[in-house]
């Protein structure tokens, strides 16, 4: 046992403690919030009683807001008994912390260790990321499983090599169960490499992307009719694009601080990323792309919501990192996210009337210096 103890590299004795304080203590703590969590979680907690997996039912009626992944990952909390705040809340913990392990490990395989480090870092401990992993609402699930896939197809994108692609799409399946079409959507940017864009629709790349998307959509249509397909990408999917009758609407330039809000306290890095002679590199310019199309896609789109950005933030938390990794002068930039974590006690002290009235109508609370350490 002690020999094995030796074995395990020193970082992780510091990282599993971090990832426990960040991610899991006292997730249960709070009741659920907002609108949004206990909505779900009573529809998943209705899958788990009936025992119906298909239709989701919002107070005994058929609710076809979003697909059913969310559901039953929180309704199998809910049949093992894990609590009414802890089983909606937990699935996408799980989701957000599993990410990062695979995250660290295919950057590490495409730009090394040093690189995959300062990624899995900035993804991990950035505001936007910590805080939606403790929400049960589909945001993770959709984050983690597109991200997943986008960065399985580097390797295609980079050489052409296709031995990842199948397992990628069965991942964007599940981005497809976790959120709907608009994981297809954001998708666009594995056309970056327009003339291999063939290989994307071959059967062995397909037919996994179908195994896994098809059978709930198919399942759910033909129990519930044209009133689901109606509902679900009518009025749920392309009226969120177009419609004001959500009251999202927002500036085309809402997302702009709050892209910056969910990189806390690392975008002081984001310049770093832009070096033009970096993007010589394919799968360099693809991240860019992932980043760039969906900030186009989404600010076009009339309703605006914070947690629509974050499968933008695994792409910009590796870009960040390769930019820091080459950096040659890496402290100052270091020394200003440093100054950023003042922000953190400050937001702890706005977030109940954030949550109360929005976070324009939060008043600002008086500083102290304590928050300096």
């Amino acid at each position: 046992m002690g020999e094995m103890a030796r074995k395990i590299p020193r970082v992780v004795w510091v990282v599993l403690p971090l990832i426990y304080l960040l991610y899991f203590f006292d997730l249960g703590a709070v009741g659920l919030i907002g609108p949004d969590e206990p909505r779900y979680a009573s529809i998943a907690r209705e899958m788990a009683r009936s025992g119906d997996w298909i239709t989701p039912r919002l107070w005994g009626q058929p609710w076809f807001e979003k697909p059913a992944l969310l559901y039953w990952m929180t309704g199998a909390g809910f049949r093992l008994g894990i609590g009414p705040d802890l089983a909606p809340r937990l699935p996408a913990a799980l989701m957000a912390t599993g990410f990062l392990v695979f995250y660290w490990w295919i950057l590490r395989r495409e730009f090394g260790a040093r690189a995959a480090w300062f990624a899995t870092l900035i993804l991990g401990a950035c505001g936007g990321w910590i805080v939606t992993s403790q929400v049960g609402v589909p945001d993770i699930p959709l984050a983690a499983t597109f991200s997943a896939a986008m960065l399985l197809a580097l390797g295609w994108i980079g050489t052409g090599d296709e031995r990842h692609l199948p397992l990628a799409a069965a991942l964007l399946g599940l981005a497809v169960l976790a959120k709907g079409p608009i994981a297809l959507v954001l998708a666009v940017p594995l056309c970056l490499r327009w003339r291999n864009t063939r290989d994307l629709i071959r059967p062995r790349v397909v037919a996994p992307f179908l195994a896994v998307a098809l059978p709930w959509y198919l399942l759910c249509y033909l129990r519930n009719g044209t009133v689901f397909l109606h509902d679900f990408f009518v009025v749920h999917n392309f009226g969120r694009f177009t419609s004001t009758a959500l009251m999202h609407v927002q500036h085309w330039w809402f997302y702009l601080p709050v892209f910056a809000g969910l990189l806390l306290p690392w975008f002081p890095l984001l310049p770093l990323a832009g070096r033009r002679a970096a993007y010589r590199d394919r799968r360099r310019l693809f991240l860019l792309a992932w980043v760039v199309f969906g900030m186009i896609f989404f600010t076009a789109a009339t309703n605006k919501l914070p947690g629509y950005l974050l499968p933008l933030l695994p792409a910009a938390a590796a870009l960040m990192a390769l930019g820091l990794d080459e950096a040659a002068h890496a402290g100052p930039w270091l020394a200003c996210c440093a100054l950023l974590l003042v922000v953190f006690p400050m937001a702890g002290r706005m977030l109940p009337a954030a949550l109360a009235t929005g976070l324009s109508k939060a008043p600002l609370p008086a500083f102290q210096a304590t928050w300096l350490l």
